[in-house]
């Protein structure tokens, strides 16, 4: 219990940016690192990895930055180098990678990232209840929760990861967005019975950024999953029915791919 706590405040921490962890400055390797090595065409500022050393409850991310065509990650565990290394990866048209590796006690081990390249699905939707968002202006934007990266990283179950994918869009003034997201049916990772996943839909303010509502289909139970997003298909219905669900934001804990865990979906039902 007190590592969840510890793992819930310094989230809290990460949401004013406080909480820098374990991640190392791209432009120089520490002693007892990997290098993630990017391939040509994969922009950095879009590179997400979620990762975590063996004995770690946590686990910690890397921040992205521009125009870096590596990043360092500390090896180091209390002072110490870790005997193990997990990470998941993801770029923007690539498929989801997992990374499992025993830490070398060479000071420039090295990882090469390969794009597998992934094929995309569109998602029509239009929003029920827009007076639910209260007035804002809104970006939506999907994110993909692996229900299975805690288990994998061997972290606390308090907390779930969910990676932004897919591209932005915006409300038309009748309520209706398009949204192309990468097609995880197709990746042997995300489509994998052991790997359960959903994606989210999410409304942020278009100006200060901050999450608004989670969009919860209403229409279309089909393709809801447990947790309030849409199950993972090939393809969806020509057009699936939101509505906003300002409640499920308090669940939410920051920007980098971590969320409080809830056991029940809430759908915001009214």
């Amino acid at each position: 219990m007190r590592h969840a706590v510890a793992g819930y405040f310094c989230t809290l921490v990460l949401m004013a940016g406080l909480c820098s962890g374990q991640t190392q400055q791209p432009t120089a390797s520490a002693p007892h690192s990997i290098e993630i090595k990017l391939p040509d065409g994969v922009r950095s500022e879009s590179f997400f990895v979620r990762y975590a050393l063996a004995g770690e409850d946590f686990g910690d991310w890397v921040h992205p930055r521009p125009g870096v065509s590596s990043y360092f990650i500390s090896t180091a565990h209390k002072g110490r180098p870790a005997t193990r290394i997990k990470a998941i990866l993801y770029a923007p048209g690539c498929a989801i990678q997992t990374l499992d590796v025993p830490v070398s006690l060479s000071n420039n081990q090295q990882y090469s990232f390969v794009c597998r390249p992934i094929a995309s699905v569109r998602i029509a939707g239009s929003l029920t209840r827009m007076d639910l968002l209260d007035g804002h202006e809104v970006r939506i934007q999907a994110s993909y929760v692996a229900r299975w990266a805690q288990p994998f990283l061997g972290v606390d179950n308090s907390f779930v990861t969910g990676i932004p994918v897919g591209d932005v869009a915006y409300l038309s003034a009748d309520g209706h967005f398009r949204l192309t997201v990468p097609d995880f049916s197709q990746d042997a990772l995300t489509a994998a019975a052991d790997h359960p996943g959903e994606l989210q839909i999410w409304a942020r303010d278009k100006t200060s950024n901050i999450i608004v509502a989670q969009l919860i289909p209403s229409g279309s139970q089909v393709v809801k999953a447990r947790m309030g997003g849409l199950q993972i298909r090939s393809e969806y219905p020509s057009e699936i029915v939101f509505m906003p669900c300002p409640e499920n934001v308090h669940r939410v804990r920051d920007v980098f791919g971590f969320a409080f865990r809830s056991d029940t979906s809430e759908t915001c039902e009214r």
